[in-house]
Protein backbone atom coordinates (compact mmCIF):
# COMPACT_ATOMS: atom_id res chain seq x y z
CA UNK A 1 0.00 0.00 0.00
CA UNK A 2 2.77 2.84 0.99
CA UNK A 3 4.20 1.68 -2.80
CA UNK A 4 0.71 2.88 -3.90
CA UNK A 5 0.56 5.53 -2.41
CA UNK A 6 4.15 7.13 -2.94
CA UNK A 7 3.07 6.16 -7.06
CA UNK A 8 0.10 8.27 -6.83
CA UNK A 9 1.75 11.20 -5.58
CA UNK A 10 4.44 11.19 -7.49
CA UNK A 11 1.63 11.71 -10.74
CA UNK A 12 -0.23 13.76 -8.74
CA UNK A 13 2.44 16.38 -8.20
CA UNK A 14 3.58 15.75 -12.16
CA UNK A 15 -0.11 16.18 -13.26
CA UNK A 16 0.07 19.99 -11.15
CA UNK A 17 3.32 21.00 -12.21
CA UNK A 18 1.95 20.20 -15.99
CA UNK A 19 -1.07 22.03 -15.27
CA UNK A 20 1.06 24.96 -13.68
CA UNK A 21 3.29 25.40 -16.80
CA UNK A 22 0.72 25.87 -18.83
CA UNK A 23 -0.25 29.01 -17.25
CA UNK A 24 3.15 30.54 -17.50
CA UNK A 25 3.69 33.57 -20.02
CA UNK A 26 5.01 31.83 -23.58
CA UNK A 27 7.93 32.90 -25.44
CA UNK A 28 7.99 35.49 -27.78
CA UNK A 29 7.56 34.49 -31.36
CA UNK A 30 9.52 36.69 -33.87
CA UNK A 31 10.92 40.05 -33.76
CA UNK A 32 8.78 43.29 -32.31
CA UNK A 33 6.78 45.05 -34.57
CA UNK A 34 6.94 48.49 -35.87
CA UNK A 35 4.09 49.33 -33.17
CA UNK A 36 6.24 47.79 -30.29
CA UNK A 37 9.16 49.35 -31.62
CA UNK A 38 7.32 53.21 -31.98
CA UNK A 39 5.55 52.60 -28.73
CA UNK A 40 8.92 53.17 -26.24
CA UNK A 41 11.08 55.02 -28.77
CA UNK A 42 9.95 58.86 -29.97
CA UNK A 43 10.38 61.06 -32.75
CA UNK A 44 9.71 64.08 -31.49
CA UNK A 45 12.05 66.73 -30.44
CA UNK A 46 10.40 66.70 -26.77
CA UNK A 47 10.99 63.01 -26.58
CA UNK A 48 7.06 62.24 -26.32
CA UNK A 49 7.41 58.52 -25.72
CA UNK A 50 5.83 56.42 -28.44
CA UNK A 51 5.24 59.65 -30.17
CA UNK A 52 5.79 60.13 -34.02
CA UNK A 53 5.06 62.48 -36.87
CA UNK A 54 3.53 61.26 -39.98
CA UNK A 55 2.56 63.28 -42.81
CA UNK A 56 -0.50 62.31 -44.73
CA UNK A 57 -1.49 62.27 -48.50
CA UNK A 58 -3.84 65.39 -47.85
CA UNK A 59 -0.68 67.14 -46.78
CA UNK A 60 -1.82 67.60 -43.21
CA UNK A 61 0.16 66.48 -40.56
CA UNK A 62 -0.62 63.64 -38.09
CA UNK A 63 1.00 62.88 -34.45
CA UNK A 64 0.84 59.10 -33.57
CA UNK A 65 1.01 58.39 -29.65
CA UNK A 66 1.90 54.85 -29.52
CA UNK A 67 0.48 53.06 -26.65
CA UNK A 68 0.19 50.04 -24.38
CA UNK A 69 2.73 48.24 -25.81
CA UNK A 70 1.59 49.13 -29.60
CA UNK A 71 -2.21 47.50 -28.88
CA UNK A 72 -3.68 51.07 -28.71
CA UNK A 73 -2.89 54.61 -31.19
CA UNK A 74 -4.01 58.18 -30.36
CA UNK A 75 -4.35 60.31 -33.55
CA UNK A 76 -4.35 64.02 -33.43
CA UNK A 77 -3.46 66.98 -35.89
CA UNK A 78 -1.13 68.45 -33.57
CA UNK A 79 -0.30 68.16 -29.68
CA UNK A 80 -2.82 69.87 -28.27
CA UNK A 81 -5.50 68.31 -30.34
CA UNK A 82 -8.10 65.84 -28.46
CA UNK A 83 -7.03 62.36 -29.50
CA UNK A 84 -8.81 59.66 -31.41
CA UNK A 85 -8.59 56.93 -30.00
CA UNK A 86 -8.59 52.85 -31.34
CA UNK A 87 -7.63 49.82 -30.51
CA UNK A 88 -6.00 46.34 -32.24
CA UNK A 89 -7.01 43.32 -29.90
CA UNK A 90 -3.34 41.61 -31.12
CA UNK A 91 -0.11 43.14 -32.81
CA UNK A 92 -0.85 43.33 -36.70
CA UNK A 93 -4.56 43.48 -36.88
CA UNK A 94 -6.49 46.21 -37.81
CA UNK A 95 -6.85 49.68 -34.79
CA UNK A 96 -10.90 50.03 -34.45
CA UNK A 97 -12.32 53.56 -32.60
CA UNK A 98 -15.72 54.74 -32.88
CA UNK A 99 -15.79 56.18 -36.33
CA UNK A 100 -12.74 55.32 -37.46
CA UNK A 101 -10.63 52.35 -38.12
CA UNK A 102 -6.76 51.86 -39.47
CA UNK A 103 -4.16 49.44 -40.75
CA UNK A 104 -0.68 50.02 -40.37
CA UNK A 105 2.16 48.52 -42.88
CA UNK A 106 5.53 49.25 -42.39
CA UNK A 107 6.16 53.44 -41.98
CA UNK A 108 2.34 54.32 -43.15
CA UNK A 109 -1.12 54.02 -41.97
CA UNK A 110 -3.93 53.85 -43.75
CA UNK A 111 -7.27 55.02 -42.26
CA UNK A 112 -10.21 54.73 -43.26
CA UNK A 113 -14.20 56.38 -41.73
CA UNK A 114 -17.42 55.67 -43.50
CA UNK A 115 -18.36 58.01 -46.11
CA UNK A 116 -14.82 59.22 -46.40
CA UNK A 117 -12.00 58.02 -48.61
CA UNK A 118 -9.01 56.52 -47.04
CA UNK A 119 -6.34 58.43 -46.16
CA UNK A 120 -2.65 57.61 -46.10
CA UNK A 121 -0.07 58.83 -43.90
CA UNK A 122 3.37 58.25 -44.08
CA UNK A 123 5.61 58.49 -40.85
CA UNK A 124 8.31 61.80 -41.32
CA UNK A 125 11.98 60.92 -39.93
CA UNK A 126 14.16 63.24 -38.39
CA UNK A 127 16.83 64.93 -40.54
Amino acid sequence: MTAFRAAAASLSMGAALVILSGCSEQPRKGPPTEQEIHASDSGVPNGTPGRHPYRCDDNRALLIDFKDQGLTVELRSDARAAPIVLTAPSQGLQYVGDAQSATFSGNEIRIEAAGQRPVVCRKETRQ
